[in-house]
């Protein structure tokens, strides 16, 4: 999965709450109570306006505003959620009795700004702790500390879809990608339309955590809103491929290639994700090669059922080795096919010719290894010879990204590997000055 892990949203609030204009006499007492930190004394008077009147909604308010004022006086910051919640009661209490009311009141949009102003504190609190260096390090547990903030501030202000994404992206720098899923879902919930950019990132957690039915789901949702981003044929592509369905992913593709064959952005796509899937069973087929080597070494001092035993398993092995390979000498083709045909609809673009090296330098890899675990000296000949053309093939694309651009050193890297093993000494010396190596 491509790292995905959006920047924090830092919201700066300006201006703090309460300008409350009346006569209540118990506001007073209130206010000094805040301001001198007795918020005993100050719930004690909100309490007692209360009672004596249940519907005073000005008394509800300010009971929230004394309740989350000596939340922000608690450490360490998880043990402020409570206050939060229960600050929070006292506020929708107070709207629900203003709303009531054959006018809005003028504490009615005081209220909402109160509330943000508190939600603001908690979220700002969280952003700098991971955006502040000095804060981040003289923090113990930092991203923990930060999460706490951002569930202050959810308590206080459950509507904000900001605070979810900014904790999602806290949990997946965490490494708690199911906390990361769950708080960006919520997030979604509150959007009337999620933009492309959340569903890409949350199509990308759904991939990492290999929920590819999930992934699949919302590839196609995001593609309904957004159809022109191929991105999301991409991911499609990519559950499919992963889920075990790589021919329905082909057939996706190919299927946009019909409607549009001039169209080079499906054909990268096919071609990546095809070799995507190819990289991971030659990883795959490199570990059963080991393997192979392992128990061979191994049947060196057995013998009896012990060996018969160990042969079988190599033998065994072998065959799977001999399907993965025949698996993946197919989809190499594909690959092949789909990017040369990228590379011919658009010539000048180093990143297409570029993969197109690497798709033919790790067949290369491939049919090296297959040379150097069989033990028949003509096939080994043979696939040593293959392997060398398909480097050939490879200095093509990577002679042309390296032209299109002559200051990337990635370029001159792989052109610099394959000069060395092509014996090729005078220009791997050059590739290797470009690259910057020492």
């Amino acid at each position: 999965m491509k790292s995905y892990k959006p920047l924090l949203l830092i919201f700066l609030f300006a201006g703090l709450f309460w300008a409350c204009e009346t006569t209540d006499p118990f506001i007073d007492e209130v206010q000094i109570g805040i301001l001198t930190g007795d918020f005993e004394m100050a719930l004690e008077a909100t309490d007692e306006a209360i009672a004596q009147d249940s519907l005073n909604y000005v008394a509800h308010y300010y009971k929230g505003i004394v309740i989350a004022s000596e939340a922000e006086t608690i450490e360490p910051p998880a043990d402020r959620k409570s206050y939060y919640e229960r600050a929070k009661q006292s506020f929708d209490t107070a709207k629900r009795i203003m709303e009531d009311q054959e006018e809005l009141p003028d504490e009615y949009e005081e209220l909402n700004n109160t509330i943000i102003s508190f939600w603001a504190d908690e979220y700002n609190m969280g952003v700098n702790v991971q955006t502040d260096d000095s804060l981040f390090n003289a923090t113990p547990e930092p991203f923990k500390t930060s999460v706490d903030h951002f569930q202050n501030a959810i308590a206080i202000n459950p509507d904000s879809a900001m605070t979810y994404e900014v904790i999602s992206s806290t949990y997946f720098q965490m490494d708690e990608i199911d906390n990361a899923i769950s708080y960006f879902e919520m997030a979604l919930d509150l959007k009337e339309q999620p933009e492309s950019d959340d569903y890409e990132y949350i199509i990308s957690l759904y991939l990492f955590d290999e929920s590819f039915q999930r992934a699949i789901e919302l590839s196609n949702e995001a593609l309904e809103h957004y159809p022109d981003e191929t991105v999301f044929v991409q991911f499609l592509a990519d559950a499919y491929i992963q889920s075990g369905e790589r021919d329905r992913a082909i057939e996706l593709v190919e299927g946009l290639i019909a409607d549009d064959p001039d169209n080079p952005q499906y054909r990268r796509v096919l071609g990546t994700q095809i070799y995507q899937s190819v990289d991971r069973l030659i990883a795959d087929v490199s570990q059963k090669y080991q393997r192979q080597f392992d128990l061979r070494q191994e049947s060196r001092s057995q013998q009896g059922d012990q060996l018969d035993q160990t042969q079988a398993e190599i033998d065994e092995i072998q065959d799977e080795i001999d399907s993965i390979e025949d698996e993946i000498d197919d989809l190499t083709l594909i690959a092949i096919r789909e990017m040369e045909r990228v590379v011919e609809l658009e010539p000048d673009s180093e990143s297409a010719n570029f993969i197109l090296g690497i798709i033919y330098q790790n067949r290369a890899a491939n049919l090296f290894e297959r040379r150097n675990n069989t033990t028949d000296n003509e096939i080994a000949e043979q696939l040593d010879s293959q392997a060398r053309d398909n480097l050939r093939n490879a200095l093509i694309y990577y002679e042309r990204a390296a032209e299109i651009n002559p200051d990337n050193p990635e370029n001159w890297q792989s052109l610099f590997q394959v000069y060395t093993t092509l014996g090729m000494e005078e220009e791997a010396e050059e590739a290797m000055e470009r690259a910057g190596f020492e």
